[in-house]
């Protein structure tokens, strides 16, 4: 447990990102590898929480060079090595601003790809230009996936993000809110829109993006879940609506299953309810381009209900003990933010859901999990 005073966090703050900040700067100046390559291996190798230049983009082009000029006070050595302060000067560039989203199309068909395994406010903000620019160009028809190099697995949200939500439920209801009128976006602005898990597994908010597509297909060793009661928070993406919207009443139990256990289930098993498609990857990949050039594919969408639900179950069969008191109590508010969603319009449940989720968040249940406890690790010492 270390304690600093606000001078000595200060001087600490200034050693270590002005030494990583000059460092930067000569890969830049080099065009050591591109941006987006460079922000992931600071994320896949040195397991930073986000890629350093996602940390100097978020401070902006003159706070870096304020932090270096710092660092060579308290080490004056340092200032006669390599030091490019102008590397900063094009934060505005379209490199700069997608890290983590790439987007690109053919004139007609437009292909998304997320750089990064866990959703966050970074991907969040970026998907949204990604967006932006595609209706802009008028397109249409778009693929949303991980890309396949550098993000193998979507693992769901990344819950350092959550942090603040933790002491401020208005913050929380923010989060929702926002992440989920971004994912609206991908059923509401495109005529067809398709969700492709290429890779090991789609969890919590990941699989949420991926559900507001029109369709969901994936390879067939994929696996879908949401773990969410677990850590525990409320599915805060629309997962305790949106799927259930998708899902004839006689499945809407095996999504409450997910929900409730956080035990993820198979591609192949979860075709007709959750996804449409589960097949080898070729056939998998070549089924997500028919439909969405709306080629002959056979796959019947499952269409939006957007009033509300009835026949929408309260109980799980043979449900297996919660295993602590956060997930009892997350099963509980899960339930509760199930029947409200699920009881009134699609157009009242976003803001219903936020506060649902929200207020798990910000409760007692939520701090003393997984959540809470790396929040106390990583800001309360």
């Amino acid at each position: 447990d270390v304690r600093m005073d606000e001078g000595e966090r200060e001087v600490f703050e200034n050693i270590v990102r002005g030494a990583l900040f000059q460092m930067t700067s000569l890969m830049l100046h080099e065009r050591r590898s591109h941006l987006a390559v460079m922000n992931a291996i600071g994320e896949l190798c040195a397991q930073f929480r986000k890629g350093i230049l996602a940390v100097i983009r978020e401070r902006g082009p003159e706070e870096p060079l304020r932090i270096v000029e710092a660092y060579h006070r308290i080490h004056p050595e340092a200032a006669e090595q390599a030091w490019h302060p102008e590397a900063f000067a094009r934060m505005d560039d379209p490199e700069w601003r997608q890290l983590y989203v790439n987007a690109e199309h053919d004139g007609t068909v437009g292909v998304v790809t997320l750089g990064r395994e866990s959703l966050s406010w970074d991907v969040i903000r970026e998907l949204s230009r990604a967006l932006d620019w595609l209706r802009a160009e008028g397109i249409e028809r778009v693929i949303l996936t991980s890309d396949f190099h550098l993000s193998t697995q979507m693992v769901g949200a990344d819950t350092s993000d959550f942090f603040e939500t933790l002491t401020d439920a208005g913050k929380g209801e923010d989060l929702c809110r926002t992440w989920s009128a971004v994912a609206r976006r991908l059923h509401d602005e495109f005529r067809v829109s398709v969700g492709f898990l290429a890779g090991k597994r789609a969890l919590g908010g990941m699989l949420e993006l991926l559900a507001h597509c029109h369709y969901v297909v994936s390879h067939d060793g994929g696996s879908f879940g949401f773990p969410e009661v677990m850590l525990p928070v409320v599915p805060g993406m629309e997962g305790c609506h949106w799927t259930f919207r998708k899902a004839r009443a006689e499945d809407r139990s095996k999504i409450l299953r997910l929900l409730l256990t956080g035990r993820p289930v198979k591609a192949a098993d979860a075709v007709g309810w959750l996804i449409d498609y589960a097949g080898p990857f070729e056939e998998a990949l070549g089924t997500a381009w028919r439909i969405v050039t709306g080629g002959d594919h056979g796959i019947p969408p499952r269409e939006l209900e957007e009033g509300p639900l009835a026949d929408v179950p309260d109980t799980v069969a043979d449900l297996p003990p919660a295993g602590s008191p956060g997930a009892e109590a997350a099963r509980k508010a899960i339930l509760d933010s199930v029947r409200a969603c699920c009881g009134t319009t699609l157009a009242e449940a976003l803001d219903l859901q936020s506060r649902h989720a929200a207020q798990f968040l910000a409760g007692e249940a939520c701090r003393r999990g997984a959540v809470g406890t790396a929040w106390q690790k990583t800001t309360q010492v």
